[in-house]
């Protein structure tokens, strides 16, 4: 206890410092500890996920709206219905005719049909969009519905182009647990100064051995035990993942592991 004491008095000396070891402490081990969890974030926030994608259809006058509207909102996976393409489809209709001039005139069967915008959750696998798909175009049959293909908005394009997406598509979580392997690392040496001060002094007056090494140990001992705790609980810890995570800590810990002597900081 006297170890796990000195271990937070020791990162509470400076709170920058102290408040950034623990943190990214507690993160690394919670990614190691959650790495399913972590690699279904990282697929949830590629573009493809993040925006809703859509099709449209063209229906028929036989086709009851009202009741096509409510089959569809029905189903699991679509967000929403809009019937403003129709409006904006109509108004082009409109406007080519003008263009036509006065003699010409829309045939009935055309002026009735209505168009629609089927927009899904962009969460949901392209298979489940196509099933979506489906589903609609035999709510009223093929005879009566055209669609077109499931499109995604244009600025997926661009966003999938960015770094830091095209660097999440590439390395999924490892790329995350990379990130925060190098923030722990940062942070550790930040450190380093203030656990081996405080340590110098114990060992000096206290006649004690190793305090920084034992301190370090204690702390992330706490930090490594309470997050396999809840990964056990979340069904989510792999035995690799803990291995991982032990020689990170242990390989830097080892530094500690040093007669010190006085330093001006």
């Amino acid at each position: 206890m006297f170890y796990l004491k000195e271990f937070f008095k020791s990162i509470g000396d400076s709170v920058f410092r102290g408040f950034s070891f623990f943190f990214f402490s507690c993160l690394l081990a919670f990614a190691l500890t959650h790495r399913p969890w972590v690699q279904n974030i990282v697929e949830q926030v590629t573009p493809e996920k993040m925006v809703s994608p859509y099709f449209s259809v063209v229906i028929d006058q036989s086709v009851d709206k009202d009741a096509f509207l409510a089959k569809v909102k029905r189903l699991p996976g679509v967000q929403l219905v809009d019937d403003r393409v129709n409006e904006a489809a109509q108004e082009k209709l409109n406007k080519l005719v003008a263009e036509l001039g006065a003699d010409y005139q829309m045939s009935a069967p055309t002026e009735m049909m209505t168009a629609l915008k089927i927009v899904m959750n962009g969460s949901i696998s392209m298979e489940s969009m196509q099933f979506i798909k489906a589903q609609v175009e035999r709510s009223v049959g093929k005879e009566h519905l055209n669609s077109g293909e499931i499109k995604f908005p244009e600025i997926t394009k661009s966003m999938s182009g960015h770094p830091v997406y095209s660097f999440l598509k590439s390395s999924g979580a490892w790329g995350v647990i990379g990130l925060l392997t190098l923030g722990w690392i940062i942070s550790f040496w930040l450190c380093y100064d203030t656990f081996r001060t405080r340590s110098y002094l114990i060992e000096r007056y206290q006649r004690k051995k190793f305090v920084a090494a034992k301190s370090i140990a204690s702390g992330l001992g706490v930090v490594l035990l309470g997050f396999m705790g809840l990964g056990i609980l979340n069904g989510t810890l792999k035995v690799f993942d803990v291995i991982i995570l032990l020689m990170v800590f242990s390989v830097f810990w080892t530094f500690s592991m040093q007669d010190w002597k006085w330093r001006n900081n």
